[in-house]
Formats: C-alpha cells, structure tokens, sequence
C-alpha cells in the first residue's frame, strides 16, 4: 500500500473507533437501564402475587395431599391449586362453612366442615363456596387455577372457613326436567344441597397467608 493511502486511511480508523466506543456506551447505558426498569417491574409483579390466604389439604388419613393459595386479582381473586395422590377423575371442589377437618368426625369425614360456603341462602350451584370441579389425571395430580368474585379475601381470612375435595364430579345443580326425583320433574333438594358430589376425601382449613388460622 503507497503512503499516500496510510495517510489518507489512519484518521479514518481512529474517527470510528471514537464513534464505536461512544455508540457502545451509550448503548450500554440504555441497556443497563432497560434491565434495571425490568427487574423493578418482575419484582412488584412477585409481591403482588404474595397469596392473602392458604389451605394445606389432607386426607383421611391426615396426609398432606396439597394446597390452595388465594391471590387478590384485579378486585377479584385468583384460586391456585396443586394436588397430587389423588383418585384420577373430576371431584367436587368447594369452599366449605367451618374451618373444621376431623377425619373421623361421627357423621363421615370431615362433615365438622358443615356446608357450602352459602351466605346468600341460594341453591347449588348459586352458592358462594361454589367452585369449578377439580380434575385429577391418571398419575393421581391435579393444576388448578380460576379467578373468582363470589367471596373476598376478607372473609376468607375473617371467617372459620375450609376446602373440601369430595370423592365425585359436582352435577352443578344441572339435573334437567325430563330426570324424575320424588315424583317431580328435575332435581330433589339434596341434590340442590350438595351437587351429588358424594363422601369427602380431604379438607383443609382456610388460613391467613401470615399463618393465623381464620
């Protein structure tokens, strides 16, 4: 190469690699920020998403077989659920009355929980602990997740109040006329009652997520 291009290109080098050390710069800047401004973002998503109340969930034979968590959502509250050795099937899934699991209550497991959660005095499946099925696969493990407006954190966490897993799918009150009960088109009252979800397999008292019992 003749001197003449040495001369010519030199300065050239040198200008742009002024510029690339400046672009890299500020290109790093922005980025940094960027990821400072995404970190503060996920870290107030995950402390909004601290759950407000929990439920452990036991069989009969006091065996731990999951957890509710409860998450205030947008005015409503998002229900999570994760269970595991369970019957594979759809089980009826409520919020029940009372905080109270006795699995060898007198009246059959875990009826120390009473009802359904129904301070509207209405008809399944119009009461207020009134929850979609819960359904389990074959490995005996079931992923739920539902956002709910028929009860608020605050009564979950002020008043004694359970989850009950029962041992059959909830009809959902959806018993059409053209069934019979007692001589009458449509449901009868116990099916009005309970959805014909049958025996109760596990229970868990309703907590605050600061761990008092409510």
């Amino acid at each position: 190469m003749s001197k003449y291009w040495t001369k010519l290109l030199l300065p050239v080098s040198v200008v742009l690699l002024l510029m690339g050390c400046a672009g890299g710069e500020n290109s790093d800047g922005e980025e940094t920020a960027s990821m400072n401004g995404t970190a503060e973002k996920n870290q107030g998503t995950e402390e909004q998403m601290e759950p407000k109340a929990k439920a452990e969930i036991k069989n009969v034979d006091n065996k731990t077989v999951g957890t509710v968590s409860f998450f205030d959502h947008e005015g409503d509250i998002q229900i999570k659920a994760s269970m595991k050795g369970l019957e594979p099937g759809l089980h009826g899934f409520h919020v029940h009355e009372k905080g109270a699991c006795e699995p060898d209550a007198k009246e059959g497991a875990f009826t120390t929980a009473g009802g359904h959660f129904n301070p509207d005095d209405e008809m399944h499946s119009g009461h207020n602990g009134d929850m979609p099925s819960l359904y389990v696969n074959e490995e005996g493990t079931a992923e739920f997740m539902t956002t709910f407006d028929r009860f608020t954190i605050n009564q979950l966490t002020e008043q004694e109040l359970a989850i009950i897993v029962h041992e059959k799918p909830d009809n959902s009150g959806n018993i059409p006329d053209r069934y019979q009960a007692e001589g009458k088109p449509g449901p009868d009252d116990e099916t009005m009652k309970t959805g014909d979800a049958g025996k109760r397999q596990a229970c868990g008292i309703i907590m605050s997520a600061a761990g008092e019992t409510k």
